[in-house]
């Protein structure tokens, strides 16, 4: 049998000369991140490697693609129209699509396509490894909020395997009808996938799902998982046990040339999995050495937290309850911290931005506190020039609301290989109404946002308020996104509470951020979940000081009239 190899830009063929069938290995890699960008290039050599060496178990023709996600591809459902449209790699011979991340692994591409013959690529489906909801949860818009814990939705970075008629189907449906989702906010992809396909599609000949399928006895239903019979007739996650969150891989499976997995065996390695991230907390080796910094790296600069500045914002009436549980977690990590509030406090001390506290967006106020902090950063660089202690380097300004929890070591050792002399806007991506001309990314601020000094400059600069309510991080992911400057995304800030999220993801990469105190023990969230280790309790905790947080509900009129005006041209003040 003749082979040939083909590289072409972000894309490799392997062509078994005389079939017809096609597989499609996509790799969905960040931009503007060159750590990622690295493991993916690494995971396109491996597979080209495994494929050189391997004898593969019938003709075909494998596709491996770097897709980058521009602007939306991260959601997946707004990949599709690009996969089947301009690119052509989805097509009508595509028999199987195997879908991974930057951090996915494939141990085996050669046993996993023999996994594959076993299973039928005419079907309707999609295999991965499900995680559940503990309990309805806001980053999943309350889905299924009556008993969300039977609902699967798969872990994307351990990869998920589509079958063709599966991924064209919704392509085409995502092409026709692009706004037909449960919300304008794009939180996580992986659980909106699976909702996705839940409520639009239906295993069978057509695929189309033409009129709501209604429970037979009027009792229970999909919403809750009660209803066998309507489940029969909705795309559910499949789970797979050779897809695994982590590495459970034979020696033997290791080499492409391993021998075949018996259609019988029951023991099914991983072939599929995912790479725990490189732990924030532990510094690249060319660093450190015995505890000691000895060479910075090209792409990385020792960062500690004395280059930060954290911007803490807050108001009076949450200074007794939220303030002495920051002062007894992250605190002591965060030296170069002030909290900005309604009103001054000398006793905390808290500064007044000169912006009456109101209900829900804040935007007014948060930039206040980018110019009050930026002040504050030039005064203290000119105070330690006078001193004789050289000049400060404060390179990053962090702003965090008052119910946020941290890990100052772990934001050190990401932010180490970012550029703070560029222009950087670093958080947790949620997206707005990505599917449409006027949609854009932000970043959430009660995970944390980390500005480089050069942006928070441009911010004050060239973005101001609809409104003093209007959603700060809204406005703010808006006017970046006129200015060019990207939403950069790390999984290890959250917006909400540790049980909101599966703790399969929060082991695999470990946490940064989380935001609210409510129905949380924040000391015990501190240590457990942020490797916290200091407990200032010299500053005690005011009764009930973690019960209560407020719930922003976002009016969102005033965003969506000025997104529909178009951007200002780039040499204006974006008044958004």
């Amino acid at each position: 049998m003749q082979l040939k190899f083909y590289l072409l830009s972000g894309l490799f063929l392997l062509s078994f000369l005389g079939g017809n069938s096609e597989i499609l290995v996509l790799i969905s890699c960040p931009t503007a991140q060159p750590l990622a960008e690295q493991n993916c290039r690494a995971l396109r050599e491996n597979l080209r490697q495994q494929q050189l060496a391997a004898a593969f178990p019938q003709d075909y023709v494998i596709k491996v693609h770097i897709m980058y996600e521009l602007f939306n591809y991260w959601t997946l459902l707004d990949a599709l129209p690009h996969l089947q449209g301009q690119t052509r790699l989805l097509n009508a011979h595509t028999e199987w699509i195997i879908w991974c991340q930057h951090n996915t692994h494939v141990s085996s591409l050669r046993v996993l396509l023999e996994q594959l013959q076993q299973q039928n690529s005419q079907e309707l489906a999609y295999y991965g490894h499900a995680l559940y909801d503990a309990e309805a949860t806001i980053v999943h818009h309350f889905a299924h909020y009556k008993n969300p814990t039977w609902f699967p939705y798969p872990m994307l970075s351990a990869g998920i395997i589509f079958t063709g008629p599966l991924l064209r189907s919704l392509a085409e449906l995502v092409a026709i009808n692009a706004s037909k989702r449960h919300s304008e906010f794009a939180i996580d992809a992986a659980h909106e996938l699976a909702r996705y396909l839940f409520d639009n599609l239906s295993p069978n000949a057509s695929g189309k799902l033409k009129a709501p399928y209604n429970s037979v006895n009027g009792k229970g239903g999909a919403e809750d998982g009660t209803d066998g019979q309507m489940l029969q007739h909705k795309i559910i996650l499949k789970s797979a046990a050779y897809i695994c969150p982590r590495a459970n891989v034979s020696p033997s499976l290791s080499s492409p040339s391993s021998a075949s997995l018996s259609p019988k065996t029951t023991d099914v390695p991983c072939l599929l999995h995912a790479k725990p991230e490189t732990s924030p907390t532990v510094l690249p080796a060319d660093l450190v050495a015995n505890g000691r910094k000895v060479v910075e790296t090209a792409s990385c600069l020792h960062t500690t937290s004395s280059h930060m500045y954290f911007a803490i914002k807050t108001c009076a009436k949450f200074h007794k309850e939220r303030i002495p549980i920051i002062e007894r977690t992250w605190a002591p990590d965060a030296r170069q911290r002030k909290y900005y509030s309604d009103v001054a406090d000398a006793s905390i001390p808290t500064e007044s931005t000169g912006i009456p506290n109101v209900e829900t967006g804040h935007c007014a106020k948060t930039l206040a506190i980018l110019q009050l902090s930026l002040k504050d950063i030039s005064e203290q660089m000119k105070w330690a020039e006078r001193q004789g202690q050289g000049r400060q380097s404060i390179r990053w300004l962090v702003v965090v609301d008052d119910d946020t929890l941290l890990s100052v070591p772990r934001l050190s050792a990401l932010l180490s290989c970012y550029n703070h002399s560029a222009h950087i806007y670093l958080g947790e991506r949620y997206g707005y109404r990505l599917y449409a001309s006027d949609g854009f990314n932000y970043l959430t601020g009660g995970a944390g946002i980390v500005f480089s000094l050069p942006l928070a400059r441009l911010i004050v600069k060239r973005c101001s308020c609809p409104t003093i309510a209007a959603p700060d991080d809204m406005v703010l992911g808006y006017c970046l996104h006129a200015l060019g400057v990207p939403a950069l995304h790390s999984p290890a800030f959250h917006q909400a509470r540790p049980q909101d999220y599966s703790p399969t993801l929060l082991q695999l990469i470990p946490p940064i951020s989380f935001h609210k105190l409510e129905h949380t023990q924040p000391v015990h969230t501190y240590r457990h979940w942020l490797g916290g280790a200091y407990d200032n309790t010299s500053l005690g905790l005011t009764p009930g000081a973690a019960a209560r947080a407020t719930t922003s509900n976002y009016d969102l009129g005033l965003l969506k009239m000025h997104v529909a005006s178009g951007f200002e041209a780039a040499s204006k003040h974006l008044d958004l």
